[in-house]
């Protein structure tokens, strides 16, 4: 978000210097363009991904792979950006990549993007078998993974829904049911991804799990989430439930979360047996934070795009436009000062932060604006 002080050195103006309303129109949209063109998942993906066919040696943000080290290169993930950051991966990468599977929005898979992967046509917020089907494949192609295996997951916002999995016992609807329990209640999304993870193979850590013998594992993400109400910035946890992270919570606080909120007795019997089957036991716990298969030299996690990047654009375009911009809640952990995407239900909370900034006369232009990846 930037806001600006109105009146320095623009060709269009009112009296005493002042833009007039349609010249700060104008600006507004212009920032919001810029910031918008910074943060679109094709440059999001250039900016960090490069290829030198010559050498045959791929450069993710500044890290090298030598590709004649691998057989194969493997694509998996999905969320609201999967099908463009996937696209854009292709125009790099070409027919090196081997296969892959990406969940994306139903109507994003009605144009393939190459022969090697396939877009399943996923649904948000609520799962759909399709979904389930592409994550499956994702499954295959994880474990399939050797040591001359390469795998590329895409990450973005939406992903633990277009990439919904449920564990064997529990069904597509069980798997629904819970979630849409949660959301009766004022559940925050960590507590809601604590559970979802403990239902789902790919999430917590899953998919970096199922790759164990992957050569290498590099993960591309766009951000959905600039703070969580713990107030961890772009946590990468949270971000489609973690699927490529370390992850501390355990089927007890999954449970804690069912029971704190008053509704495990209401919970589907499935999950209930599953959730007290698992209780103390690490066979089907999420990846520890501290896994080896985390390591530097095993895995590279690359954040390509979040809010901060969108507002840093939208402050330069205001500079240039010659405003006195302010970036509020701008690279900071704190809930409060974060300006969060529900601009409708936070209206008067950005209203009173833009106005601690104004002086007497002030003319002004409102708007707001969010981008996840679509």
């Amino acid at each position: 978000m930037a806001e600006g002080t109105i009146g320095r050195g623009h060709s269009s103006t009112g009296t005493n210097g002042s833009r007039n309303g349609s010249s700060v129109q104008a600006d507004a949209r212009a920032i919001f363009s810029h910031a918008l063109a910074c943060v679109l998942p094709e440059p999001a993906v250039r900016r960090y991904v490069q290829l030198d066919e010559a050498a045959n040696t791929l450069t993710v943000a500044g890290r090298k792979y030598d590709l004649n080290r691998y057989q194969r290169i493997v694509v998996v993930g999905g969320g609201k950006a999967g099908r463009r950051t996937g696209s854009e991966l292709v125009n790099i990468l070409g027919e090196r990549i081997a296969a892959g599977a990406l969940n994306v929005y139903q109507e994003q898979a009605r144009e393939p993007i190459s022969g090697n992967i396939k877009l399943f046509a996923a649904s948000h917020p609520t799962p759909n078998e399709a979904g389930v089907k592409g994550a499956g494949r994702m499954v295959e192609l994880l474990k399939g993974a050797d040591s001359r295996t390469l795998v590329i997951a895409l990450i973005s916002g939406g992903g633990s829904s277009l990439m919904a999995l449920p564990v064997p016992g529990i069904s597509l609807e069980d798997y629904v049911d819970i979630i849409n329990l949660l959301l009766t209640v004022p559940a925050t999304i960590d507590e809601v991804n604590a559970v979802r993870k403990h239902l789902d193979p790919l999430k917590g850590g899953g998919m970096r799990k199922m790759a164990k013998d992957a050569g290498g594992f590099i993960s591309l993400v766009l951000s959905d989430v600039p703070v969580t109400k713990t107030g961890v910035v772009d946590d990468p946890s949270v971000i489609s439930s973690g699927p490529t992270v370390g992850d501390d919570s355990t089927f007890e606080s999954a449970k804690k979360v069912l029971t704190d909120h008053n509704i495990w007795a209401q919970a589907p019997p499935a999950v209930k047996r599953y959730f007290e089957e698992n209780l103390g036991r690490q066979d089907n716990e999420t990846l520890p934070m501290d896994s080896p298969l985390l390591a530097a030299d095993r895995s590279q996690y690359v954040m390509i795009a979040n809010n901060d990047l969108a507002m840093e654009a939208a402050g330069e375009k205001a500079g240039e436009l010659g405003y006195a911009a302010h970036l509020i809640g701008w690279r900071t952990g704190s809930v409060a000062d974060k300006i969060k995407a529900e601009v409708t239900r936070e209206i008067e909370d950005i209203w009173k932060v833009i106005a601690s900034y104004l002086i007497d006369h002030d003319r002004i232009a409102f708007a707001s604006f969010s981008t996840d990846g679509v």
